[in-house]
């Protein structure tokens, strides 16, 4: 096998066991660029067919959210709304892909967006039709390409491209679904996160683990990163380039960088920099927060978090000063 990103065969291992499962699940490291990744990635039929049917069974314990589950889309929801404000993102035509419940169509929609979304899922997106009445189909990113182009302002994958079989690809289908200098904002688990127990971190579901070079990497022919959120997960706004370029890989400083972190990664670290002790006591606080959700329908849920985060932006200018600094960390490649 190669590595997906530059094509390069000398790989390392990094892991060899599912953290859900216990199952075995190669997980390599490219000696090239430092993209991280499954070994044997899965043919993408059967990955469509899991996602339709089986994904949100299999990791939620379910096919339609509960209210809970409702509060705290919602409550992430809006906080990526208000990164995409703080951007200067205020509108337009917005599609979510991988929309789950539907949560952030219809909060989108809220903020003023003209929104829309697709899930694979057929019992999410039913539930996001049936309880909010919103525009979300049942499909995936191949079925819109197909069909439309350059007819967005905006499109957000949030935790979708590290379950696709090419994110390369991936990215050139949003570059043709946007309008001229249009925005992407993609979230993933972040590789270099210091909040995951190490025990906690690789699954099936997950073909690919991204760091900021790796995903700006991949992005790199069509779109350029204005805005980088590495608070917990890896969160990029990218913005749709004039004209397709090629590919810029990270340097070597950034895949001997990239090694020295995954070797760093540790128990001590998870307990006390990123968090790990306190986790116990933020999720009874959590569970204790969801519990006035349990009365009210999924769309009150989501009108009084609306209604309670009018006028608040949680994200800074830090993030445009990580741009800087991973930009250079890339190199051209033919």
């Amino acid at each position: 096998m190669a590595c997906q990103l530059c094509n390069h065969d000398i790989l390392d291992t990094v892991s060899s066991k599912d953290a859900k499962t216990k199952e075995t699940l190669i997980i390599v490291m490219c000696n090239a660029c430092g993209f991280v990744q499954q070994q044997d990635i899965p043919d993408e039929q059967a990955l469509k067919q899991y996602y339709h049917d089986d994904y949100r069974q299999d990791y939620k314990g379910l096919y339609t959210p509960k209210n809970k589950h409702v509060y705290r889309a919602g409550k992430v929801a809006i906080a990526r709304l208000n990164f995409l404000k703080s951007a200067g993102v205020n509108g337009g035509r917005i599609l979510d892909v991988g929309a789950g419940g539907g949560e952030f169509t219809c909060l989108a929609g809220m903020f003023g967006f003209s929104a829309s979304g697709v899930e694979p899922n057929k019992g999410y997106s039913e539930y996001a039709r049936n309880e909010y009445g919103c525009d979300i189909t049942t499909g995936d990113l191949d079925n819109l390409s197909r069909q439309v182009s350059g007819q967005y302002d905006v499109i957000t994958l949030f935790h979708v491209l590290e379950h696709l079989p090419n994110p390369q690809q991936a990215f050139e289908k949003l570059y043709g679904l946007l309008r001229e200098e249009g925005h992407a904002l993609i979230e993933v688990p972040w590789i270099e996160t210091n909040d995951a127990s190490p025990h906690n971190i690789y699954f099936k579901a997950h073909l690919y683990y991204f760091s900021v070079d790796t995903l700006i990497a991949a992005a790199s022919p069509y779109f350029d990163a204005i805005m980088i959120d590495i608070s917990g997960n890896l969160k990029i706004l990218f913005r749709a380039k004039q004209m397709p370029s090629k590919l810029h890989l990270p340097d070597a400083s950034s895949v001997v960088s990239i090694k020295k972190r995954m070797r760093n990664k540790g128990w001590l670290e998870y307990l006390l920099k990123g968090g790990g002790l306190l986790k116990p006591f933020k999720r009874l606080l959590s569970r204790l927060e969801e519990r006035k959700a349990r009365h009210c329908s999924p769309r009150q849920i989501l009108g009084q978090l609306y209604t309670s985060s009018i006028n608040q932006y949680p994200f800074t200018v830090r993030y445009k000063a990580t741009v800087a600094k991973t930009s250079l960390h890339m190199k051209s490649h033919v």
